[in-house]
């Protein structure tokens, strides 16, 4: 993507369509925003870091010149796909030596996680359309051709037809992709399982009773598949609701993945207490793609993006809302008076061209909840004025 270099207008607007591109050719990537403290003079600069993972990441964006310093921080976020507020040194601008601290949001973007069912019988038939208003893609897999068919599974879902193994196989070195097995047989798990095994993916779910469960496990472990990953798969698949109908067992699945990937799954939320929360940037695309559209319009925008969070707030660090001068807004950080408080300072901005800040909402307010809202938590936004 190159060094756009360090001007104002880069600052505010720039990074918009790299980071949208970035988001159409589905690579992740993870973006640091400096949100304080207010006297900072790169207050609102930003850098997007594309491949964060790799040896030599791609790095574009005003604050391009500390992109070393910044990398440590990256590698973390982008290992969990979380978010985090940093304190850290940066130099007031490029070519100076005079370091000040600053607050660092990072933030990991990238394109959903894709949930690979299969088995498209009723549970999977069930669950699919649960999952996209969540968050995730879907791909449906079968062996029967007469079971994934654009009746049962319209676009948006991939529908795939296959040998249940091959299908696993390529399941497995997609990054980002998550296995639900709803099968019709352990033996289709078998197949499923010991593909996934030399890979397996951050999340593998299998359908069925304990007794059923223990024979698959029993059958890989005797062929050598490692015990950590039979281990690993979550079975009987779902939460504990008490789930007995396809559609009840959807929700029970549904309700499993967000907990995988809010880090507060029973099994798994442990390995998860010493990394960044997950970052909440589910519907960027669209919305700023709006943003990008109202400024090509020559119309200022609010950007309000949640830095910090505690309790039981609404959305998580990462989530975004647009606010725009004729009132309109696109997005939500959580709705409420919260978000009412948010648009009050955003028109006041607007009004003013007021330099970025942070707004702290409390929503704690009274035992009942009746002073300022039900969630009873705290956030903190970066407000940015972009034009």
């Amino acid at each position: 993507m190159g060094n756009p270099g360090s001007s104002d207008h880069i600052s505010r607007r720039g990074w918009l369509p790299s980071a949208l591109a970035l988001l159409e050719e589905e690579h992740p990537f993870v973006i640091a925003l400096v949100v304080g403290p207010p006297e900072h003079p790169r207050l609102g600069q930003r850098l997007l870091i594309a491949q964060p993972e790799s040896d030599t990441p791609d790095v574009s964006g005003d604050l391009s010149d500390r992109a070393t310093d910044l990398f440590p921080h990256v590698r973390s976020v982008a290992a969990a796909r979380g978010a985090d507020l940093v304190t850290i040194p940066i130099p007031a601008g490029p070519g100076t030596d005079d370091t000040l601290a600053a607050e660092v949001m990072f933030s990991t973007c990238g394109p959903p996680e894709m949930v690979w069912i299969f088995g498209a019988g009723h549970v999977g038939r069930a669950l699919a359309p649960v999952l996209p208003p969540l968050g995730f893609r879907v791909t449906v897999c079968d062996d029967r051709a007469e079971y994934v068919t654009p009746q049962s599974f319209p676009d948006p879902f991939t529908r795939r037809v296959g040998d249940f193994a091959d299908l696993a196989a390529e399941c497995a070195v997609r990054p980002g992709s998550w296995a639900v097995l709803v099968t019709r047989g352990h033996e289709h798990d078998e197949q499923i399982l010991r593909r996934l095994a030399p890979s397996p993916p951050p999340y593998v779910g299998m359908i069925g009773s304990q007794r059923r469960a223990g024979t698959v496990r029993r059958n890989l472990a005797t062929e050598g598949i490692p015990s950590d990953f039979l281990e690993s798969i979550c079975t009987p698949i779902g939460l504990d609701i008490g789930a007995d109908s396809p559609a009840e067992i959807a929700v029970a699945i549904a309700a499993e993945l967000v907990a995988v990937r809010r880090g507060a799954h029973p099994r798994m939320a442990p390995s998860r207490s010493d990394v960044p929360p997950w970052a909440d940037t589910s519907g960027l695309r669209d919305l700023w793609q709006r943003v990008l559209t109202v400024l090509d319009d020559g119309k200022p925008v609010v950007l309000a993006t949640v830095v910090s969070r505690r309790g039981s707030a609404p959305r998580g660090v990462g989530a975004q809302m647009a606010l725009f001068a004729d009132g309109s807004i696109t997005g939500t950080i959580g709705g409420g008076c919260g978000e009412e408080e948010v648009r009050s300072a955003a028109r006041r901005m607007i009004a003013a061209g007021e330099r970025p800040r942070l707004l702290t909402i409390d929503l704690t307010g009274d035992a009942s909840g009746a002073a300022n809202g039900i969630c009873g938590g705290r956030y903190t936004v970066f407000l940015e004025l972009l034009q």
